[in-house]
């Protein structure tokens, strides 16, 4: 076992059996984390693999999103899957019965633009479809899109599908303008839009992405710590027909 995992495996450790002197250790004996015992198995999960890019405070701000509409209607989506960490955390927090798509190259990362930063194409391209598929067998509802972004969302079922939960992790500019031109018309009123590295200096394509998509629209992207965007939809729900 080699270092980096070595310190891996304690700090998962000390999670599972101390977890209020993690807390204390992260400054966070007074927060409400403490008490919140999945979330907190979730987190010792992954700091045990290694290989979930979102840090404790994005790891919990996407899970406590994810818990707070899981009890309403519509599919979830992630597009930007990786090795499937923040996947992971969704489906620790979605309902069973919910449907969690996600849409990933699997193979690495398409076209870059010189204003996306430092990215290079074919990064990320450790993982595959069954890797991540494995890591998430014992979670319900969960689709896989393998191929490029929208295309693989370019389905009668997809066309028609409402969302109320989707979480972008896409780095690139025109990747997270297509994520926004797709699921923005089929997010369902007050459904969730997270966005990873929204605030991410070195990856500017994304806010420039969402700046330039929400210019002629309402709504406006609230920046949470460390780098995510959240964007909720507005409007409201067709009042029922009356009988």
């Amino acid at each position: 076992m080699n270092l980096r995992r070595l310190r891996n495996h304690l700090l998962a450790r000390l999670i599972e059996r101390r977890p209020s002197l993690f807390l204390r250790l992260k400054g966070l004996t007074q927060h409400r984390l403490a008490t919140d015992a999945d979330f907190l198995r979730v987190h010792a999960r992954l700091v045990r693999a290694g290989d979930c890019v979102q840090r404790l405070p994005e790891r919990y701000h996407l899970w406590a999103l994810a818990r707070a509409a899981a009890d309403q209607p519509g599919a979830w989506a992630e597009a930007g899957v990786y090795r499937g960490g923040s996947a992971e955390i969704i489906c620790a927090a979605k309902p069973v019965t919910t449907a969690l798509h996600l849409f990933d190259t699997f193979g690495g990362m398409p076209a870059v633009a010189p204003g996306d930063g430092a990215f290079q194409p074919g990064d990320f391209a450790d993982t595959s479809v069954a890797s991540v598929r494995s890591r998430l067998a014992g979670s319900g509802g969960v689709e896989f899109h393998p191929g490029f972004f929208p295309d693989t969302a370019d389905t009668p079922a997809l066309r028609a599908t409402r969302f109320q939960f989707v979480h972008l992790d896409l780095d690139l500019y025109q990747s997270t303008l297509a994520g926004l031109e797709f699921f923005y018309p089929r997010l369902l009123p007050g459904g969730v839009l997270i966005s990873h590295d929204y605030g991410d200096a070195t990856v500017p394509g994304v806010k420039q992405a969402f700046d330039d998509f929400l210019r002629e629209r309402p709504e406006r992207v609230t920046p949470l710590w460390l780098t995510q965007g959240l964007l909720i939809k507005l409007g409201h729900s067709m009042p029922p027909t009356a009988q």
